[in-house]
Formats: C-alpha cells, structure tokens, sequence
C-alpha cells in the first residue's frame, strides 16, 4: 500500500499543473463565451457549461499521455521499478481519474452558481438530478474512454521502436477498423441475445427522466435497465485491461 501511495503522489506531482490549468479553463471558458456572446437568457450559459462537463471524457487520456511520456522519457526508473504493472496503473488510471472527478465537481459548483441568478431557467431541484446524473455519466464513461486509449497506447508504444512515427497513423487506423469491427458485432443476434438477458422493468418517473438524459441513456417506453448490457460492457473493459497490462509489461517494460 505505501508503494501505491508513493506512486500516486508522484503522478499527482507531475499533472496537478495540469489540473490547476483546467480548474481556471473551467471558469475562464463559459464566463469569457457568456462576455463574448451575450444571451437574453442564461440557456446559453448553461450549454457551455455541459458542453465542457462533457469534453471531461477526455481528461483522462491527456493525463495518461502526459504521464506515460514522462516515464517513457526516463526509461532507466520506469522499466526496472519493482512494482507490478498493475500497481503502476492503478496509480496512473487513479490519478487521472481523481483529477477528472475534482475538475467535473468544480464546474457543476460553478454551473450551479450560474443558474442561480436564472431561477426561471429550471427548476433546481431538476437542475441538481440532471446534473448529478450528467457527471456521474461523463464519470463513467471516461473510464471506458481511459482503458481503450491504454490499450491502444500500448499498441502504439510495441509498434514505435520499429516504424517510428508511422506508429501514429497506424494506430489510429488500428483504432477506426476496432470502431467499424464493434459495429458490426454489436449488429449481430448473439450480442442482442446477450445484452437483452436481464431486462429490468422501471416505473416511468421525473427522477427517472432526469437520470436517461444526464447518463445519455435512452430507457424508452416503458423505461428499462439492461443488466445483460451493463455486464457484457464490464468483462469487456475487464479483458481489455487485463490484455493490455499483460502486452505492455511483456512487450513495452521487458
């Protein structure tokens, strides 16, 4: 546990800059939109907010590259820390996702301030279920984001040392025929079979509303919760992991 922890503060020292810089984006970014481009109402403040709760998804991959470039460039500490591979990400994915989680609580502070002076806007208990409900979701899917940028990371760090910068194009080709190869299972009967096992019926309500709206989850008429979905979704990031971690200690770190 003390190896995790100095881990953790170690990458915490190398991206709170970082994080410090969102934080201030955080403010500058819908204030200086609402200067620039006046509203009659504070509609327009509001959807710049989301809009930058949303771009949260992608925090975490800047952070992980920031840190996995920083360790690359001291390979001699990096490759022969005798920490397990799987430590060594708990800390980084930890990190990134702690800082996500921190900047996303600053802007829904902040989101909530603005709306204050719109009472008229949305009612606020409306605006706290949706909100909470929209960060908890942009939360969870950056995890999603997080573990297949690491898997194609490592793809992109095992294919450097032998095509160079080539490995960029590469790696994003890789990474467009995996969207269009997704597709095109998730078209098939097998994986409708599997994801509709376990289909919960729920009760039609406005928390209910709120929630299909912030988590970006349609549950149609009447609302459902696919369990089925949910865990086929979990063992796949789990495998994905657990793929990843493997290739990279054996490949990147050997």
């Amino acid at each position: 546990m003390s190896q995790l922890r100095g881990l953790f503060m170690k990458d915490w020292t190398i991206i709170k800059g970082y994080v410090s810089v969102a934080l201030l984006l955080d403010v500058i970014i819908p204030l200086g939109a609402a200067v620039l481009f006046p509203f009659e109402s504070a509609l327009g403040l509001l959807v710049y907010c989301g809009t930058i709760m949303a771009l949260h998804t992608l925090v975490p991959i800047i952070l992980l590259s920031v840190l996995f470039t920083k360790e690359m460039d001291h390979p001699d500490i990096f490759f022969h820390s005798s920490a397990s591979i799987h430590k060594i990400n708990a800390s980084k994915f930890g990190v990134s996702l702690f800082a996500t989680a921190l900047s996303l609580i600053w802007i829904s502070i902040l989101t909530f301030v603005f709306m204050l002076f719109a009472p008229d806007l949305i009612e606020m208990i409306d605006l706290l279920s949706f909100g909470a409900a929209f960060a908890a979701g942009i939360l969870l899917f950056s995890v999603l984001v997080a573990i297949v940028y690491y898997f194609y990371l490592t793809m992109f760090y095992t294919m450097k040392p032998k095509i160079g910068g080539f490995s960029y194009i590469v790696s994003f080709g890789l990474f467009i025929f995996g969207l269009e190869m997704l597709d095109r299972v998730a078209a098939t009967d097998l994986y409708a079979a599997a994801t509709d096992f376990w289909v919960i019926q729920l009760e039609k309500s406005d928390f209910l509303t709120s929630l299909s709206y912030g988590l970006m989850i349609s549950f149609g008429t009447p609302p459902t919760l696919q369990i089925g979905q949910l865990l086929i979704s979990m063992l796949f990031l789990i495998i994905l992991y657990l793929l990843s971690a493997f290739w990279f200690d054996k490949k990147v770190r050997a």
